[in-house]
């Protein structure tokens, strides 16, 4: 709840004659964010101003460190969505369809997982990397090789990775967007220590002390004198019949320089409501997150799309219908369970902050914090465009017609 002043919280568990619940991406939080920013838009309303003014205000009230980034992102979101052009005060419109902006915020930890990592150089120029950590699709492979890859300054190419297996070196759960800051601190720190042993063996052959050497381009070569090197394939040749195994170690706790917590997005939705049938559709999108140091900015784009298309989806079709007798869900299937398909999502931009304040912070996962904001924003610029708030998720035709006409659905 960051460093708001006086705030008071009331939880009332509701039962239901249902199954019980399950994680979803961001448990809880896309709830909170939903209440909030629902809470700020209809604050802005009301006083008849600008909520992006009314959202940079109360960035105030966010963990210190966060309130410029906010800021920013309030701004290069409002940017790219042409807020200045588009927006209109709610209740402002009077045609049969109207368009609406509305704005949802983000916060996210992200801190990396307890991991552990082996780097195995051989005397053929091979390099394995070994971690028991599993990849669900996020690119976990990816980030893994590219890091120790980077590390030795080799082509990915170039780096055999072995996962989810329980004989390798421990890694924890998927989880609270903990893998990436955990595997890329432990392969880091592996390959790192690998090197520094490689260096040791060629430092006599090049006559140069170990801690001057670097390894670049595949080559093994002096910081001062670049003329001074050794191709990878020639200084592991050094090695003889010897192998390098080193191992690199995370705790979960103490990231050091390597990684960090804390992420923050802002997100803006333009959708077109048909005020007669109650049809919500999305116009344009605009995702602004930060994690840190990004590793990849394609898997990290990709993750930001997927959290919008997903949230899209629970915005404006996901309904889990249920009997209310048997408690058992009526809808179980892909034909009456709805999704958003790629003609519902309208045109989506993503901007990774990428900025050297960010960079500087370390590594951050990125796996929920974008599926945090989108329900307020969709519900947002529903309300923003037709004047009233559509109090129920998903914002089917029956919700919204049933909020114009002042009943509950």
């Amino acid at each position: 709840m960051g460093r708001i002043p006086n705030k008071r919280q009331t939880l009332t568990p509701v039962s239901t004659n249902t199954g019980t619940q399950r994680a979803w991406r961001a448990p809880g939080n896309q709830q909170a964010s939903f209440l909030t920013c629902c809470a700020v838009e209809d604050f802005a309303a009301k006083i008849g101003m600008d909520p992006i003014e009314v959202f940079k205000t109360n960035a105030q009230y966010a963990p210190e460190a966060r309130v410029a980034t906010y800021r920013y992102q309030l701004d290069k979101a409002a940017e790219l969505s042409e807020w200045k052009k588009l927006w209109k005060p709610r209740g402002s419109q009077k045609s049969a369809i109207r368009r609406g902006l509305g704005i949802g915020i983000a916060q996210w930890g992200g801190m990396g997982h307890a991991s552990k990592c082996r780097t195995v150089i051989h005397p053929d120029g091979s390099v394995s990397v070994e971690i028991g950590t599993q990849d669900l699709g996020t690119g976990t492979r990816t980030i893994i090789t590219q890091v120790a890859a980077e590390t030795l300054g080799l082509g990915m190419g170039q780096v055999k990775l072995s996962i989810g297996r329980s004989d390798l070196p421990p890694d924890d759960g998927s989880g609270g967007s903990t893998t990436v800051g955990g595997v890329s601190t432990s392969t880091r720190m592996a390959a790192t220590n690998a090197l520094m042993k490689l260096f040791d063996v060629v430092a006599p052959v090049l006559g140069v002390e170990a801690e001057k050497l670097e390894a670049v381009d595949g080559t093994i070569r002096s910081k001062d004198d670049p003329k001074k090197s050794l191709s990878w394939t020639a200084a592991c040749k050094k090695l003889g019949t010897q192998t390098i195994s080193e191992e690199g170690a995370f705790n979960g706790r103490n990231g050091g320089s390597l990684l960090t917590q804390g992420a923050a997005g802002v997100q803006i939705a333009d959708v077109s409501v048909d005020t007669e049938t109650g049809i919500v559709r999305m116009n344009h999108y605009v995702a602004v997150q930060d994690c840190g140091l990004v590793v990849n900015p394609r898997l990290a784009e990709s993750q930001v799309y997927g959290a919008v298309i997903m949230g899209i989806s629970t915005a404006l079709y996901e309904q889990r219908i249920i009997d209310e007798a048997t408690g058992r869900t009526l809808n179980p299937d892909m034909e009456w369970y709805k999704l958003a398909g790629i003609a519902d999502v309208g045109n989506i931009v993503v901007h990774m902050d990428i900025r050297k304040e960010n960079d500087s912070r370390g590594v951050i996962g990125l796996g929920e914090p974008p599926a945090i904001p989108i329900c307020a924003a969709v519900a947002n610029a529903v309300a923003n465009a037709i004047g009233v708030r559509v109090p129920r998720i998903p914002m089917t035709p029956e919700h919204v017609l049933a909020a114009l006409e002042g009943r509950n659905a």
